[in-house]
């Protein structure tokens, strides 16, 4: 499992380095601060949030404050070698924060995401990657479902309150970015 561990987070460290700080037109941010509570609460968008089919990795990305959360990752217990929670968040007092997403398309399709990646920003901040959970936990994140082009509206919920500073629909990793 350790060596599970170690993978993962060179994979989320490079994820940092090369594709947080991009400027795809799919992009978005949703400003805040948005407090997330343990009710499920929707999330109108006044734009949609585009798929890039080009993309290795697309995802909503919960961003919080790093002074406040910590990924589970961070931690070296029990909890935090259990593969799914190990992209979710601890705050202060070392509660697991674990966020529920669900997205909703134009034509009423919803596609449940979970905490697949944590990404430290350059300008700050720590994010919990929401992406769709593949059958096998160790394995990618599949692409989204064919015949959606973008998403009108999200429902988010947490099993312990938190406060987002943003969210941020972000392509990480783009073909061409590998070139």
């Amino acid at each position: 499992m350790q060596l599970l561990k170690i993978a993962i987070i060179g994979i989320s460290l490079s994820i940092q380095g090369c594709g947080a700080q991009n400027d795809f037109p799919e992009n978005q941010k949703i400003p805040g601060p948005i407090e997330i509570g343990i009710e499920w609460q929707v999330i109108e968008l006044d734009e949609p949030l585009m798929i890039n089919r080009k993309a290795f990795l697309q995802g909503l990305h919960l961003v919080v404050d790093p002074g406040d959360y910590t990924s589970n990752s961070s931690y070296d217990d029990e909890l935090s070698d259990d593969p799914d929670h190990f992209f979710d968040l601890r705050n202060q007092s070392g509660e697991l924060v674990v966020p529920e997403v669900v997205m909703v398309a134009g034509n009423g399709t919803e596609v449940r995401l979970g905490s697949r990646s944590n990404i430290s920003l350059y300008e700050g901040g720590l994010t919990v990657g929401m992406k769709i959970v593949p059958d096998k936990i160790h394995e990618p994140s599949p692409p989204f479902p064919e015949g959606i082009e973008g998403f009108e509206s999200f429902r988010i919920r947490s099993n312990v309150p938190f406060t987002a500073d943003y969210i941020w629909w972000l392509v990480e990793r783009h073909p061409d970015m590998l070139h």
